[in-house]
C-alpha cells in the first residue's frame, strides 16, 4: 500500500512538473500526440493571416512632448530608418520626418508601439494620409499600405 501511494505521488509530481515547465508541447500538439519526430503543419490560411498585415516601411522613435521642447521639435513618431523599396520611401518620408498624425490620429507619448499598433489595425490597400514634421514645416503625405508578403 505504501508502494502504490509512493508511485501515485512521484506521479503526481512528474505531472506538475511537466505542466510547470511547459513539457507537453513538446510531445502534443493540437491535443494529438507527434510521432516519429513529425512537426505539425500550420494551415496557409494561419501563416497568411500572421504575415499580411499592413507596412509603410519604416522605424521610427517616440519623441514626447518633454523632448520635444528642450530639441525645438514635436511631438510624435521620429522616423529613424526608411527601408529601400518601401512605400515610405516612395511617398518620400525621410529619415529625421516625424509623423504627428495618421488619418487624424494624433500620434503622442512613449508607445513604441503606437504607429505599428494603429497601421497592424487597417487592412492592406487602405489609403491613409500621414502629416510630416520636416524642417519646422507641416507636410500631407497620402500612402496607400502594402503588406508585409
Amino acid at each position: 500500500m505504501k508502494k502504490l501511494l509512493l508511485v501515485l505521488f512521484g506521479v503526481i509530481i512528474i505531472i506538475v512538473i511537466v505542466q510547470k515547465f511547459g513539457l507537453l508541447t513538446y510531445f502534443f500538439n493540437n491535443n494529438k500526440l507527434i510521432l516519429n519526430n513529425q512537426a505539425s503543419i500550420t494551415p496557409t490560411a494561419t501563416i497568411s493571416q500572421i504575415i499580411n498585415r499592413p507596412i509603410i516601411g519604416i522605424h521610427y522613435k517616440m519623441i514626447d512632448k518633454q523632448t520635444a521642447s528642450q530639441n525645438r521639435l514635436t511631438e510624435g513618431a521620429y522616423v529613424t530608418q526608411v527601408i529601400k523599396g518601401s512605400l515610405a520611401e516612395k511617398a518620400d518620408i525621410r529619415e529625421e520626418d516625424i509623423i504627428t498624425e495618421i488619418d487624424g490620429r494624433i500620434i503622442v507619448g512613449l508607445n513604441e508601439q503606437s504607429v505599428y499598433n494603429l497601421i497592424s489595425t487597417l487592412k492592406s490597400g487602405t489609403k491613409i494620409n500621414l502629416k510630416i514634421w520636416r524642417n519646422k514645416e507641416i507636410k500631407n503625405i497620402l500612402v496607400t499600405l502594402d503588406s508585409t508578403q
